[in-house]
């Protein structure tokens, strides 16, 4: 972990204006409010809870219950509340911008939120906070430092009319990660994707075979559902994980789907034309939703602030899949085995890199691949260290002595 040495950085012993940092997507603390006003945390679960029955079934219940769908001003109607960052995710950042010169709770804040909810909703927050948190303490604004989905997050609050001044985007998914895809669709295998030691451990929930099967016939066993299947269904309600999936204007430049060979271009022919198609009237309506917030969002950056991009490279990032209307025989092989299935391939590395999660057009808010602002550093550091990373930590460093 690198910790910024601050005799490097006397100038920013004396901050110009408030700093709020805005974590990524399941980096925020959940705890359930009780009827007596007490909260019980439930989120993030430890490794080995996730081999306790009791703990994985309260877990999954309070997670897939009580996703907000407005925003409510009144905090203290909140059946979920986010308290604070999950141990360890941005500690090398965190102590670095202390020995900056910056004061918790005086001219530095962090922002936890639900990430399950819209990012609108977030957005609306965010501005609300900025607001609360620097009343009568600054009139220059705000600085904002955000990961990944945070960023999104960032730019929701200035459309809420939040004084952002300046804002640095650590991996952020500006227009969109084919990863989401991959874990929404409910036909596409991201085992790969959904990070756990426990892909094949039985949740709570699983398949038994019938009462009446007395012959222990195995093809009348139906396959039990493992965790994986069970956190992959858990996804396609969070509201923000739509609002993740490519959008309309990284889709009209790249593809991120081959029918029979031929990209589809566009949103509505990737997610919710032909057979491939997001069947589910809710995913349905999570996919039109997002596409209309991000187009609200804007394809650009918010014009008045002055940005750093820092973007992960040298990563294998997944950003391409196959789809097969029918099954096609290898026309090299002769085995059954070569017998191209019909349906999703697994998802593969097109070839323009990112880090990990999020490809670098999207971290640089430029499908084009010519960074669109001129302050963009680019780092062959993984989308979840990126943010602890010494390159980047010393590059925020430089931005807001600047």
């Amino acid at each position: 972990m690198y910790i910024s040495n601050k005799l490097i950085d006397d100038n920013l012993l004396n901050p110009k204006r408030p700093l709020i940092f805005v974590p990524g997507i399941r980096t925020s603390r959940l705890a359930i409010r009780k009827e007596n006003g007490s909260l019980e945390h439930f989120w993030p679960l430890m490794p080995h809870e996730f081999l306790i029955k009791a703990k994985l079934d309260r877990v999954f219940h309070y997670l897939e219950t009580n996703i907000p769908l407005k925003a409510d001003d009144n905090d203290d109607d909140a059946k979920v509340v986010a308290t604070s960052l999950i141990p360890f995710a941005y500690d090398g950042l965190i102590k670095s911008i202390l020995t900056w010169g910056y004061k918790p709770n005086i001219d530095f804040w962090i922002f936890p939120y639900d990430w399950r909810q819209s990012n609108r909703i977030s957005g609306h927050l965010l501005a609300r906070f900025i607001e609360e948190k620097t009343e009568g303490k600054c009139d220059d604004g705000v600085d904002i430092i955000s990961h990944s989905m945070g960023g999104i997050i960032a730019r929701a609050a200035s459309l809420n009319g939040a004084p952002i001044r300046r804002a640095a985007y650590i991996a952020c998914p500006h227009l969109g990660s084919p990863l989401a895809y991959f874990i929404l669709h409910p036909q596409i295998d991201s085992r790969r994707f959904i990070g756990s030691a426990y892909h094949n451990y039985p949740s709570s929930t699983y398949w038994q075979p019938p009462n009446n099967d007395t012959n222990n016939n195995n093809n009348n066993i139906e396959r039990r559902k493992t965790l994986y299947h069970r956190r992959k269904k858990l996804f396609v309600k969070f509201p923000s994980m739509y609002e993740l999936l490519p959008d309309e204007s990284y889709l009209r430049n790249r593809s991120i789907l081959l029918t029979d060979g031929k990209p589809e271009s566009g949103a509505e022919d990737t997610y919710l034309k032909n057979e491939w198609a997001f069947k589910e009237k809710d995913m349905r309506t999570g996919v039109i939703n997002a596409m209309e917030f991000k187009r609200q969002l804007g394809e650009e950056l918010p014009q008045l602030q002055d940005v750093l991009l820092v973007c992960g490279t040298n990563q294998l990032t997944c950003d391409t899949i196959h789809y097969r209307t029918s099954y096609h025989a290898s026309i090299t092989e002769r085995r059954p085995s070569y017998l191209m299935q019909q349906g999703f391939s697994l998802p593969y590395d097109s070839g323009q890199g990112g880090d990990g999660y999020v490809p670098v057009t999207s971290a640089m808010a430029s499908i084009s691949g010519t960074p669109a602002h001129s302050n963009s550093v680019f780092i062959p550091e993984a989308h979840t260290v990126l943010s602890n990373a010494k390159a980047t930590i010393e590059a925020l460093g430089r931005f807001l002595a600047a």
